[in-house]
């Protein structure tokens, strides 16, 4: 019994074997198929020459389909990347030049929002003139720029984030829209906007962190590379969510403003004309946004602040987004909400 089935394992893969064989052999020379046929290894020859021709017609058509297909693809324009990646460079150099240059107004503002209200007790940081005047006479000038590393590192790529993100989700909505970048409705113009701030996040979130204790802990404070390690990457994370609604709303509010105060400021006599915008006007219309965008986000500035500064000197607790503005409204009300 064993023999005979050991046997019949044999002739089947002999078949096997044989019906490949013989079917390759066809391939070279169809009269083959007759010797085949004959030996009881394959089928016969007309349904083999058959199943040939409709393998080979199916793989004719799918070549047809898929070159049909390659050509709805439009060729590819390296311009548009070209473009986008000028647009990250160039955001990320003016955000680090704009940050350097108001760094020690930053401090002040970290210093007033951080500062805990306490009933009876004089507060020691009233205003940002008085609180940089204040760190540089007590601390020393070096100290009004504590926290500048992590500005250097980040705001490149914060920058760059942000403006580029903006500029290629803009350019999105007019090529698919069909209008000039300039011309896109106001809706899209705050979605972009919104999307450039979600993605500076990522970069926003730890540089802050960091940026926030070493400006509290002042001229006692512990370099970039220690405080990572202390916190890890989970610790330099703190506050991401605060970070976020704030980055979004910020970039949801000035690029639309920024845009459409450069359109007033280079309009034209001439109906839907305008002139090259200048220096003066990318100033002007920054100031307008800069200003409307912060102090409509500063609520959650404030929040951020205080979430990121736990494990600086005398902040032990972990304060929630909810938790740190419960905090601040019961110090004073709406009015601790838009410290610094």
């Amino acid at each position: 019994g064993q023999l005979g089935r050991n046997s019949a394992r044999s002739m089947m893969s002999f078949r096997s074997v044989a019906a490949v064989l013989a079917f390759f052999f066809i391939l070279a020379d169809p009269s083959f198929a007759v010797v085949s046929n004959s030996w009881g290894i394959l089928p016969p020859a007309q349904d083999l020459r058959n199943a040939w021709e409709a393998g080979r017609i199916n793989v004719a058509k799918a070549r047809e389909v898929t070159a049909s297909a390659a050509a709805g693809f439009p060729a590819f324009d390296p311009s548009g990347l070209i473009a986008g990646v000028k647009e990250l460079v160039t955001g990320g150099v003016a955000g680090g030049i704009g940050s350097f240059l108001v760094f020690p107004i930053d401090l002040a503002k970290t210093r007033i929002q951080d500062q805990r209200a306490v009933a009876g007790a004089e507060l020691v940081y009233k205003n940002v003139v008085q609180t940089i005047a204040k760190v540089a006479t007590t601390e020393g000038l070096p100290s009004l720029y504590k926290g500048v590393a992590p500005v250097l590192i980040g705001a490149a790529p914060e920058g760059a984030l942000q403006i580029g993100v903006n500029n290629i989700v803009r350019q999105s909505f007019a090529d698919n829209l069909k209008v000039k970048e300039s011309e896109i409705p106001l809706a899209p113009e705050i979605i972009a906007g919104g999307c450039g701030g979600a993605a500076q996040m990522f970069v926003s979130t730890p540089m802050e962190r960091v940026k926030i204790l070493q400006q509290i802990a002042g001229k006692n404070a512990a370099s970039v590379a220690q405080i990572v390690k202390e916190n890890g990457l989970r610790g330099v994370y703190t506050g991401w969510n605060a970070c976020l609604a704030r980055d979004v709303f910020f970039g949801a509010i000035y690029f639309p403003v920024y845009n459409h105060v450069k359109k007033t400021l280079t309009k034209t006599d001439v109906p839907g004309k305008y002139r090259e915008a200048n220096v003066f006007d990318a100033l002007g219309a920054g100031l307008v946004a800069g200003v409307v965008a912060a102090g409509s986000t500063c609520p959650l500035d404030v929040i951020k602040t205080r979430m990121q500064s736990v494990g600086a000197a005398g902040h032990t607790t972990s304060l929630g987004f909810r938790t740190a503005g419960a905090e601040l409204w019961a110090e004073g009300g709406a009015a601790a909400l838009f410290k610094g």
